[in-house]
């Protein structure tokens, strides 16, 4: 439950894609206005977005936030996106870590099973494409205990800046399995970048800067929710099959790993009262923040425009 409501976040955030900002239009409600990153604003990653945010528009039965716009203003690209209701995985686990708010083993456990069922369903839908850059901070839970995965766009731009693993640790927060060459952002990795969101939940707090790559093991190894030995053993060997760590690819997809994660879960997970706890505890972390700002010139914003 939540002891007091989390320290309101700046208008603004800044992370290796660019900076952020939550804006309330008259005719959608909450939308995020994401001016990206020099590195991901030449012509060719506009192209790449663009393509990507093209597809997923045909998408609708994905559990993915949907773009609506991109724009391009001289050298500056933004994308304008809508926002779900609810509050990202990186604000839950900020909160966690500083004790605003506090989830039972069982309610963390609700928690992992949304995020794990949710990139199940999103692989289901997306054929062979990838998301690329399932961070925390692209991971929304939202009022009603779902999980919808944000910026689902950036996966070819990103790979084809051709950065190794421990920069793109540093620089986007993205988790890739270890590559002979430049890591590819396919299903795989999105299996990878699974495990260390649930790694994370696990932890109840995000993996830090110098725990990529070298620490992971013993994270993984340390990983405990709850006091019941068999439930522990199978999600320590989940974690290490999504994340690789024996150097074998056990999961093609995430359609597979959510598959084995139902076994690692208790009988009890998914119960009504269970998922009625966390979904207040998400709507309480949820309330509006007073750092968004009214974009009172967009009184209704068209649907996409891509071209």
């Amino acid at each position: 439950m939540v002891s007091q409501l989390a320290p309101e976040p700046p208008s603004i955030r800044r992370d290796g894609f660019g900076a952020r900002l939550i804006e309330k239009t008259a005719g959608r409600g909450r939308v995020e206005r994401l001016v990206l990153s020099p590195a991901l604003a030449t012509p060719g990653s506009e192209q790449a977005i663009r393509a990507r945010a093209a597809h997923l528009t045909s998408l609708s039965a994905a559990p993915i936030g949907r773009v609506l716009r991109i724009e391009r203003k001289r050298a500056e690209l933004s994308i304008l996106s809508e926002v779900p209701d609810g509050v990202t995985l990186a604000d839950i686990l900020a909160a966690l870590e500083f004790g605003t708010l506090t989830l039972s083993d069982d309610e963390l456990l609700e928690l992992a099973a949304s995020v794990v069922r949710a990139a199940g369903t999103m692989h289901g839908v997306l054929g062979t494409l990838a998301h690329g850059a399932m961070s925390s901070a692209h991971v929304v839970v939202t009022r009603e205990g779902a999980t919808v995965f944000t910026h689902a766009v950036f996966g070819d731009a990103v790979q084809a800046l051709k950065r190794n693993r421990e920069h793109l640790w540093r620089e986007f927060g993205l988790v890739l399995p270890a590559a002979a060459s430049v890591p590819r952002l396919d299903q795989r990795a999105d299996v990878v970048q699974l495990g260390a969101l649930i790694l994370a939940i696990a932890q109840r707090r995000s993996l830090r800067r110098d725990e990529f790559p070298g620490a992971l093991g013993d994270l993984v190894m340390g990983t405990q929710i709850g006091s019941a030995p068999q439930l522990n053993s199978r999600l320590r060997t989940w974690l290490q099959d999504t994340l690789q760590l024996h150097g074998r690819v056990v999961f093609a997809s995430c359609v597979d790993a959510a598959r084995k994660f139902t076994r690692v879960l208790p009988k009890a997970c998914g119960d009504e009262a269970g998922a009625l706890v966390l979904c207040t505890a998400i709507r309480q972390l949820s309330a509006e923040p007073a750092g968004e700002q009214a974009a009172a010139d967009w009184p209704e914003l068209p649907r996409q425009s891509f071209a």
